[in-house]
């Protein structure tokens, strides 16, 4: 399961369709608190979301139990940002608009339930804009 934390349409829709070629499940997600009591989805999947560095502060407890699930995707990551979500927990970073192959690197450097790996199509040329 994937789950899409994003406010553009187009971003969600582009982000949907990649992931279900990779084969995941993919649900689009409002909030964090829509995630509550969903700790087995997010254990055999991971989190994509664009949000404001003050909801990733409020949801801290949240994301350090997740941070190895979640990437954080963002239009504006400078080294300071960068460093100080490192110490918030957050280690997977994306730079918006996101390159299919950093997005492909990403989610394989991802550990999935027994030993699972996600199979992942052929390397192609371009960016997507998300």
């Amino acid at each position: 399961m994937a789950f899409i934390l994003d406010r553009d349409e187009f971003v969600r829709l582009s982000l949907n369709k990649i992931l279900k070629k990779y084969g995941f499940q993919v649900e689009e997600i409002q909030d964090f608190s829509q995630l509550e009591g969903r700790s087995r989805e997010i254990r055999e999947g991971m989190i994509l979301a664009d949000v404001e560095i003050d909801v990733l502060e409020k949801s801290s407890p949240f994301l350090r139990k997740w941070n190895d699930r979640f990437i954080l995707m963002s239009p504006l990551i400078s080294d300071d940002l960068a460093l100080r979500l490192k110490k918030m927990g957050i280690q997977r970073i994306i730079k918006k608009p996101v390159e299919p192959k950093t997005l492909r690197k990403m989610i394989k450097g991802i550990s999935f339930p027994n030993g699972e790996k996600i199979s992942l199509p052929s390397k192609k040329k371009g960016s997507i804009p998300f």
